[in-house]
């Protein structure tokens, strides 16, 4: 009767209960299971998840979705070869020639020209072309490795608009479509977490397979819905890309570049170039498909999978330049095209021309076979040093686009051209600018051999035209320059308005300590309203030296240019300790949101060798940026940071994920003047370090600290 009475009583709470405990073993058995599938899940996962290609960039690994370079990493890129809008191209200014035709060339790596001379990218031997052929032509090279359509449109807004290009030359690579795809689609924020965190998730959501992995999936699964998902937003992009030139006044076309197997033989079907020339013939954008011209070529055009030597990059510019794309005027006789248009190596298709042949052609009555011979010549390159004399002898030739050809072929002879100089000299004062460009070009490619131009290349940085001026300096940094040039140099760094400037101080900055004398006019120029003129300044103080001390204060100042302050900071360092009263203000940097301007600072903080710098850089070692840690362990051993903070940054660097980090904290720890027991132990760690660099180092450290016990 109680027991009857209890349960009639308090029924709600009752059956609340067997709902709790339902509940819980039905979550209980959920977890149980999902445990043990994550637990099967971790044991069959692969050690390693399969990456896509290694041709197709993470954008991750970006600061945001664009960059471009105006500054060195550690070694590479050389930032000689980037100009101040950090492309690798020469120094364009905004105002165009009269009567040029400015060509913007967006691109990836193929269009930088990855692993080839600056020179040597397609862009950049377009112009020469056009030049040679009498074509006034001004080519932007505005591409960077890693780029893909949405960096190339955001590049055309942030750079080459203001420039106000005729014509956007896009270059498509087939990994964009990839790219695109893998880097655009990204999944919610909670299934990113989960997708890290959990094998069993990895294992539902194969995210791989949701990828595109390589571009031969462009053929093998051109239906797929990845693959048309990476094409939709490429498209989506070159839309937005066509109608923004377009608004802006200037013409749109897009060139395709293959992969090196699309020109193997047996190759398979081109289905990627019809599906884009398919879009471009839809939204009426005129196309050059470049497959053909570089299967006539064949492999031998590549460096790798799909990056042009100079033998193909010098195709596709021929290609380009004879292409319906660019404008059809032209100065040379319509004879041009007796002699066919020569492939790499003096080849016309499949077969070779002779080199007398082409030596015969440098005389030929009709204009445009004369340019054509001398164009074959230079893609000998230094095979056609035979035939310097009678290219010399083509630079007296009665039409400036033969002079022009000749000069820049004895430049791509190279050092063999050295008995031309006499020739090349006079030309620099020729009155057709492309001449005088060649010339220069010329000059500078046969190095030390024509280091008595140097005077004459001085005159031609202040030349009215922005492409001798260019290979001109381009030239001077070739053939090298001592004290004798600071004068001349000096002379045009004064000139407060001219345009040869920034280039005069850049070349002061190449003489190094001997241009001491140039200190007060680089501390004048530094402050040019020209940025162009303002960074080359800055570095040319810091090249000279301590000798600069004077430019400290300027130095100072320019820390707060956003166009000069890396250099800035870097000047401060080549002055070295005389630069200690900058050190508060190299610290301050250390917080930039700028990588390699904290790089920089701590790297200067090191020269400068102030140990009030010492609490700053031990907090540098912990940066997110791999060169500002190394900078930073680098800089603890040259302040001679006591032991007591520097033992602790040292330790913390040995756990670092790059070994050059590694290197140096074992480094330090081997020079503390009283190294902890703490410290010892770390150094025979050390020698169990996965870099033999790193283990090496650390038995060097232990030996010489054991020899100084026993001394």
């Amino acid at each position: 009767m109680g027991y009857r009475k209890l349960a009639t009583e308090k029924p709600g709470r009752t059956r609340a209960v067997e709902v709790g405990l339902s509940l819980a073993l039905a979550a209980g058995t959920v977890s149980l299971v999902l445990g043990g599938a994550e637990l099967v899940a971790r044991l069959c996962e692969p050690p390693t998840a399969a990456a896509p290609a290694d041709y197709i960039a993470d954008w991750q690994a970006w600061e945001g979705d664009f960059y471009t370079v105006k500054s060195a990493a550690v070694g590479w890129p050389p930032w000689e070869d980037y100009n101040t809008e950090g492309l690798r191209d020469r120094e364009h200014t905004v105002q165009k020639r009269p009567g040029a035709w400015r060509v913007a060339c967006l691109g990836d790596s193929v269009t930088l020209g990855w692993g080839i001379r600056p020179q040597q990218a397609w862009p950049q031997m377009l112009e020469e072309l056009a030049a040679a052929s009498g074509r006034d032509l001004d080519v932007m090279n505005v591409a960077l490795g890693g780029w893909s359509t949405r960096q190339e449109l955001i590049a055309y807004r942030r750079i080459v608009r203001r420039y106000r290009p005729d014509q956007v030359l896009l270059g498509i690579c087939l990994n964009d479509v990839a790219e695109m795809q893998n880097n655009l689609s990204r999944p919610p924020r909670l299934l990113t977490q989960l997708h890290r965190h959990s094998a069993l998730v990895r294992w539902i959501v194969d995210a791989r397979k949701r990828e595109i992995g390589a571009v031969e999936e462009l053929f093998t699964s051109a239906d797929s819905p990845k693959v048309r998902e990476g094409y939709e937003r490429v498209f989506t992009d070159l839309r937005t890309l066509r109608d923004e030139v377009r608004a802006d006044g200037a013409s749109f076309a897009i060139l395709v570049f293959p992969f090196r197997f699309q020109v193997t033989p047996g190759a398979s079907a081109p289905i990627a170039q019809r599906t884009i020339a398919a879009f471009c013939g839809r939204e009426g954008i005129p196309l050059l498909d470049l497959l053909p011209a570089l299967a006539s070529v064949g492999e031998s055009a590549f460096l790798d999978y799909d990056h042009l030597n100079p033998a193909g990059a010098s195709r596709v510019a021929e290609e380009v330049l004879e292409s319906h794309l660019l404008p059809a005027e032209r100065t040379v006789p319509s004879g041009s095209t007796a002699m066919p248009a020569l492939m790499p190596g003096g080849q016309p298709g499949n077969g070779a021309v002779p080199g007398l042949l082409l030596a015969a052609g440098l005389k030929d009555p009709v204009e445009g076979r004369r340019v054509a011979a001398a164009r074959a010549l230079a893609m000998r390159g230094e095979a056609a040093a035979p035939f310097v004399p009678d290219l010399t002898g083509a630079l007296d030739d009665r039409s400036r686009v033969v002079r022009a050809a000749a000069a820049w072929a004895l430049g791509e002879v190279g050092p063999a051209a050295a008995p031309a100089t006499p020739d090349l000299l006079r030309l620099l004062r020729d009155a057709d600018p492309l001449v005088r460009a060649g010339a220069a070009y010329a000059l500078g490619a046969t190095g030390a051999a024509a280091r008595d131009s140097a005077l004459k290349l001085i005159e031609r940085l202040d030349d009215p035209d922005e492409r001798v001026r260019w290979q001109a300096g381009e030239a001077l940094a070739e053939i090298g320059l001592d004290a004798d040039s600071v004068g001349p140099l000096v002379r045009l760094v004064r000139d407060a308005v001219g345009p040869g400037r920034g280039l005069a101080a850049e070349a002061l900055g190449r003489v190094g300590p001997g241009a001491r004398a140039a200190v007060p006019d680089l501390i004048a120029a530094a402050s040019d309203p020209r940025p162009e003129v303002r960074w080359r300044a800055v570095w040319a103080l810091g090249r000279i030296g301590p000798a600069a001390g004077a430019a400290v204060p300027v130095l100072r100042a320019a820390l707060a240019d956003p166009e000069a302050r890396w250099r800035a900071a870097e000047a401060l360092g080549g002055i070295g300790p005389g630069a200690v009263e900058a050190v508060p203000d190299l610290v301050a940097l250390l917080s930039d949101p700028s990588s390699n301007v904290r790089w920089r600072a701590a790297t200067a903080l090191g020269a400068i060798g102030a140990r009030l710098a010492a609490p700053a850089l031990a907090k540098a070692v912990g940066d997110p940026a791999e060169n500002v840690r190394l900078a930073g362990v680098i800089g603890l051993r040259q302040v001679r940071a006591e032991p007591s903070l520097a033992t602790p940054a040292f330790l913390a660097a040995l756990s670092d994920t790059d070994s050059r980090v590694r290197l140096q904290a074992v480094r330090g720890l081997g020079h503390l003047a009283a190294p902890s027991g703490a410290a010892r132990r770390a150094l025979e760690a050390a020698g169990d370090d996965p870099d033999a660099g790193v283990r090496a180092e650390a038995a060097r450290m232990l030996w010489k600290r054991g020899r100084q016990r026993h001394e």
